[in-house]
């Protein structure tokens, strides 16, 4: 737009005797990715006598609102408040900060610098328009100075502010060119679905983002966010056209299921934003450590003890009594009312279905019986699902490597020939 003077940015450099000026205004200088540029008018380019739109707002009738300092205070909180409720940010404050304490040093860094790049770029933006609008160059620094102290913006960022109001000085018009909000760059990918089973259900907006799932209504207002790290499985089923999610919600695990004629798009839109978000993460999408101790009571034999969640399977350690139950013989596993355990094994020579039933000795309600029970549910649910996506994984590679050596072997063919 010619009113804002915004440009297209080319990461190609461009030679000085390309740069000239934007506006009658300027002064022969230009401010780009943090560098002062001479200018000069060019001569013959159909650029001269270019009328932009702000400067029709400085005539002998400007506005004595531009020269009001808690306008542009305004303004900017105006525009953080607006972009932090495009990206997600003001959604669920005290469920975000809870995520924040339970993220690692690297995750906490990467958060606190998309938040203060938010606030500098819009700060930044908020300089370029006084500028343009002719407030007295003290009064800019005076009060850009001050919001920069309000907003605790770090120091990376608060210097590049610092450098821009060092040299408005020499800046006039729309020599400053804008930077691009980050809700401009989000990549995030759009699913029409439905609550349960089928198209009866209420209809979303599913967004796919960088590190979580947001839900939202017909009318776009944000219902949930469920970040990656609480999702414990994923599957679908391309004949019904349903995903299925099983997240961690407070102390259980919910399943949710969604209906969706793009089932299985939306499935590996999820999966592979969550292998870029675990990649982010060296390797691994933060979350509680997979495994684990439980005391419970074998309600068979009525003994008590250890149910301990590992990678190779499930060991139980009783008073008289242990035993181990490998990954790949566990068909299934859910809890049930009372704070129960259930556990189904399946023997491959008799090829018949043993089933284990544990209670929480240590649990003196039925609340804390549930808790304790989801508990290692959870457990057994997050170590399937990290074996499998392995699994997977390994599985793909010998797929890889099979069809480099089928390469191979028709090239030596056809040399052979």
């Amino acid at each position: 737009m010619e009113m804002s003077g915004i440009v297209s940015y080319n990461k190609r450099s461009r030679s000085p005797s390309v740069w000239s000026n934007k506006s009658s205004l300027s002064a022969g200088f230009r401010y780009h990715e943090g560098k002062v540029i001479s200018t000069s008018p060019v001569p013959h380019s159909p650029d001269t006598g270019r009328m932009f739109l702000f400067e029709g707002l400085l005539g002998k009738d400007r506005s004595r609102l531009w020269d009001q300092m808690q306008f542009w205070e305004d303004v900017y909180l105006d525009a953080v408040a607006q972009e932090r409720d495009i990206i997600g940010m003001d959604q669920g404050p005290g469920e975000m900060m809870e995520r924040y304490t339970s993220l690692g040093q690297s995750e906490r860094k990467r958060l606190e610098q998309d938040e203060d790049r938010l606030m500098s770029v819009i700060l930044y933006n908020i300089v370029a328009f006084m500028v343009m609008m002719r407030v007295p160059k003290q009064e800019i620094r005076k009060k850009v100075r001050r919001l920069l102290g309000k907003s605790h913006i770090g120091l990376s960022y608060s210097s590049e502010i610092n450098f821009l109001l060092d040299n408005i000085p020499n800046l006039h018009g729309n020599d400053i060119d804008l930077k691009p909000v980050g809700s401009r760059f989000m990549q995030k990918q759009s699913f029409t679905v439905h609550w349960g089973t089928d198209n009866t259900g209420d209809m979303l907006f599913m967004e796919v983002c960088d590190d979580c799932i947001i839900l939202r209504s017909v009318t776009s207002a944000i219902c949930d966010r469920w970040w990656y790290e609480k999702l414990v499985n994923m599957t679908y089923c391309p004949k019904t056209k349903v995903l299925c999610l099983w997240r961690k919600h407070g102390e259980k695990v919910q399943l949710n299921q969604f209906y969706t004629k793009k089932c299985r798009e939306l499935y590996f839109c999820v999966k592979e934003a969550m292998e870029k978000a675990a990649s982010r993460n060296n390797g691994k999408v933060p979350a509680t450590e997979l495994g684990g101790e439980f005391p419970v009571q074998d309600l068979k034999s009525g003994q008590g003890g250890l149910l301990q969640v590992c990678m190779e399977g499930i060991g139980l350690l009783l008073a008289n009594s242990k035993l181990f139950i490998e990954l790949g013989r566990i068909k299934k596993c859910f809890t049930q009312k009372g704070g129960i355990f259930v556990l189904e094994e399946f023997d491959p020579k008799n090829r018949q279905v043993t089933m284990h039933k544990f209670k929480s000795r240590m649990a003196q309600g039925i609340a804390l019986m549930l808790h304790r029970a989801d508990q290692i549910c959870y457990a057994v649910l997050c170590v399937f699902s990290y074996v499998a996506a392995g699994m997977e994984k390994e599985q793909q590679d010998k797929q890889h490597l099979l069809l480099d050596k089928q390469q191979t072997l028709a090239q030596h063919q056809r040399r052979q020939t």
